[in-house]
């Protein structure tokens, strides 16, 4: 006879919920006595049996019926649902259950589905709680019968979107649709919109077109306004079609950006393509230009979105923060610190126009927060991601690149020290005038420092025809007429450029080395060549002095012309014998003065109160070199 333990290990050792009410009743005539009596008292006499088995049997039906499913190991979508749908082929419909008549976790739950339906089928809470603790166990082991179909779970939610009618509220005239005072919700905000849409549908066509013509024309004046500017002060931009078009492009890419955000409810999110295009217009161009496009794109903005006057206010007075903050970018956390800047200015004007227009406290101080972290974030991306590929994109010269220029192991000043060690040292000395003067009339003096460092490259490439070169003190030039002369001094210009793109100098860079002798003559040769051509003086000009003038062009910008004087007067500085204070003066007066008159300032926009300064930065700096120095008394010997 077999005991009550072999009768559960025959139920444990079931393997599906079928085999487990076919394993009870297997077992049940084989009891020993001892437990068929304590059985046969639990159920009320052996006449109770086959109730007894039918009563197990309907349990593990219902449960085959519903199914077990893993809740714990299905994707996320689905563990928020408390009924799922059951589809199963052999049935003709679908059924639907509670999550928890399924769950594996419940039904092993000694307060589960399972543990009620056994107590109320069985007549003894023993045989039911018996029953129970040994399902269990076998519950955890039993692989899960229900499973996760997604595709199908799309379609029937679709389905069921499908059937669900669309409601509409009706507002009367009149009717309230936000209380004053209150915080504006989601729902609320739509619904105002949906008022605006219906206001501006209802209006007539005379009113439509003149507000579109009111709006177009102000938008076109304005940008009028900004080609003016360009064809005025921005002769770079104006003359390059590829130029044009990147800021078209980064204009419309700036207020596409907006529209995004706008659309997909990013809170002010905007403010982060528009201090970007604004920092990138004021260090490719100038910080007026920047402010000019700001203003319009943020007309723009106000007009496709419909924002107030206050957003309006805000997001141009940030942004133009951030350009006017925007000096030298000598590092890259001066970019972070702009940022800072731009995050303030937000922040303050938010919590100005909030105020005025009496929003509640909390609401102004999120949003001014809010604005403030992404003006920081603005500055940060600038930085980190926008700043080295806009260098490159739009010919930007930050002074980030013009001190990493500045290093002396460049290979460009490497190969000048070396092969020409002579105008390396010049080179260096007008660095040291030009950077002075150029810091007096407040221009650019790291661009000037920087393109004195190479304006004279070219050079190395016939370093001995250059005087400042020939230590064995034999001048090639004698061997050689001055036309051809001439064509190996002027040569060095546009030497010096090839060897700019072949190193990727920037623009700046390689302007002050084509610029920096402007269109002047080479005046010795030109001499020579006269004297040569007919021995009296006054028949000079039977020599055609064009043929003796550098290429040009003339200095475009006053940086190119402090080079150009620096360079004029630092060579010829070097052919006085006894460089007095008035001397220099006297010299720098003259070079500048023959510039002057021979038209070389004509297009760089600088005034003759800059050239006085640039003069006396460029006297002073030379006296301070040739200062004159106390004579030690030699030793006396015995």
């Amino acid at each position: 006879e077999a005991s009550v333990e072999s009768f559960i290990h025959a139920i444990a050792a079931a393997e599906t919920f079928q085999q487990l009410p076919a394993a009870i009743i297997a077992e049940w005539p084989t009891l020993s006595a001892e437990s068929f009596n304590r059985l046969h008292s639990a159920i009320e006499g052996p006449e109770r049996e086959p109730d007894w088995v039918a009563a197990v049997a309907r349990v593990f039906e219902r449960i085959e019926e519903h199914g077990v499913m893993d809740v714990e190991s299905q994707p996320a979508e689905f563990r928020g649902g408390t009924r799922i749908q059951v589809l199963n082929p052999a049935a003709d419909e679908p059924r639907t259950w509670d999550v928890a008549q399924v769950a594996r976790t419940a039904l092993v739950n000694d307060t589960g589905p399972l543990a009620a339906m056994l107590t109320q089928e069985l007549p003894s809470s023993e045989v039911a709680d018996g029953l129970f603790s040994l399902l269990a166990a076998r519950l955890e082991k039993i692989p899960a019968t229900l499973t996760y179909e997604k595709a199908a779970t799309e379609v029937a939610r679709q389905t069921a979107r499908a059937s669900v009618p669309v409601e509409t509220d009706v507002y009367k005239p009149g009717e309230l649709l936000v209380p004053q005072d209150q915080p504006i919700t989601t729902e609320q905000i739509a619904l105002l919109h949906k008022e605006h849409e219906r206001f501006l549908a209802q209006r007539g066509p005379v009113d439509r077109i003149g507000r579109a013509v009111g709006l177009t024309g102000l938008v076109v004046a304005l940008y009028a306004l900004a080609g003016y500017y360009v064809v005025r002060f921005e002769r770079r931009l104006a003359n390059s079609l590829i130029r044009l078009v990147l800021l078209a492009a980064l204009v419309l890419g700036t207020l596409l950006a907006a529209q995004l955000a706008h659309t997909f409810g990013w809170l002010h999110a905007e403010i982060v393509p528009m201090a970007l295009t604004a920092m990138t217009l004021a260090l490719a161009y100038s910080q007026q230009f920047a402010l000019l496009i700001t203003f319009g794109m943020g007309l723009l903005y106000a007009w496709m979105f419909g924002t107030g006057v206050s957003d309006f206010v805000v997001l141009t007075g940030g942004t133009a923060a951030a350009v006017l903050a925007l000096t030298r970018v000598r590092s890259r956390t001066k970019l972070a610190a702009v940022g800072a800047t731009a995050g303030l200015t937000y922040l303050g004007l938010t919590l100005t126009t909030g105020l005025l227009a009496s929003q509640p406290l909390r609401m102004v101080i999120s949003d001014g927060f809010i604005r403030f972290c992404l003006g920081l974030l603005s500055g940060v991306v600038m930085g980190g991601l926008f700043l080295p590929g806009l260098e490159k994109l739009f010919g930007i010269v930050t002074d980030i690149s013009l001190l990493e220029l500045s290093d002396v192991t460049h290979p460009l000043l490497q190969e000048l020290m070396h092969k020409a060690p002579g105008t390396y040292n010049h080179s260096v000395s007008v660095a040291t005038l030009a950077e002075a003067a150029a810091e007096q009339i407040g221009g650019n003096a790291l661009v000037v420092r920087v393109g004195s460092y190479f304006h004279d490259i070219g050079k190395m490439l016939k370093p001995h025809y250059f005087v400042e070169n020939q230590a064995d003190s034999i001048n090639r030039h004698n061997a050689l007429n001055p036309a051809l002369s001439t064509l190996i001094i002027i040569g060095h210009v546009k030497d010096g450029v090839d060897l700019a793109h072949q190193h990727h100098l920037p623009e700046p860079i390689t302007d002050l080395i084509e610029q920096h002798h402007g269109t002047t003559l080479v005046e010795y040769f030109y001499r020579e060549a006269a004297r040569e051509s007919e021995d009296d003086w006054e028949k000079e000009a039977d020599v055609e002095e064009a043929a003796f003038r550098y290429p040009g062009p003339k200095p475009q910008n006053k940086e190119a012309c402090v080079v150009m004087l620096a360079d004029a007067v630092e060579s010829a500085s070097r052919t006085l014998s006894e460089p007095t204070p008035g001397r220099i003066e006297g010299l720098v007066h003259e070079l500048t003065l023959k510039r002057l008159l021979d038209g070389q300032f004509d297009e760089c926009g600088i005034t003759f109160e800059e050239i006085g300064r640039i003069k006396d930065s460029l006297i002073k700096s030379l006296n301070a070199i040739y200062h004159g120095r106390v004579k030690y008394p030699e030793p006396r010997t015995a």
